[in-house]
């Protein structure tokens, strides 16, 4: 009396009775993952547009010297445009004058809609815009010199850039 519990499992009739509990749920069981709605999911396929632009300029006059450059990078559709930049610059600092310097816009019908300057760095910048089409204009603007008692090479800047435009 004081033994196992019986709980009617181990006897003859309780397996008579799981039986057919059993034979029902196993096959519920494999086949729950063919249980779909149907429905197929469709990956919607991303399409960009790449342009890479890059601009250099080495100062080799004793004196101070200014440059400028404007392009126009021009995109096929609309969308949202992602830019990454990397702005190399090297401007030493002159007795007799200001320290050099390098400026990267970005102009968009018109307006400046963003901007950088750097004299001694290298930095990577991201910059987006929405909703864009047509054309952007990039305007970069430096000024340098070079030292030629010094070993350092004349002042420099490198730009390097990437256009994505998602759409």
């Amino acid at each position: 009396m004081y033994g196992i519990p019986h709980f009617g499992i181990c006897s003859l009739q309780g397996l008579v009775i799981m039986k057919p509990i059993i034979a029902f749920i196993i096959p519920i069981i494999l086949m729950s993952g063919c249980l779909s709605s149907g429905e197929s999911t469709t990956i919607q396929e991303v399409v960009t547009e790449d342009i890479f632009d890059n601009h250099s300029h080495q100062f080799w006059n004793d004196n101070p010297m200014s440059m400028g450059n404007n392009s126009i990078i021009t995109f096929n559709n609309s969308g949202n445009l992602y830019l990454n930049l990397e702005l190399s610059a090297y401007f030493h600092e002159p007795i007799s004058w200001e320290q050099g310097w390098v400026n990267y816009s970005l102009i968009y019908e018109n307006e400046t809609v963003w901007s950088v300057q750097s004299n001694n760095s290298v930095n990577d910048y991201t910059f987006g815009i929405g909703n864009m089409t047509g054309e952007i204009t990039i305007q970069i603007r430096a000024s340098g010199s070079h030292n030629a008692t010094s070993p350092n090479p004349g002042d420099f800047f490198i730009a390097k850039t990437h256009f994505e435009l998602i759409y």
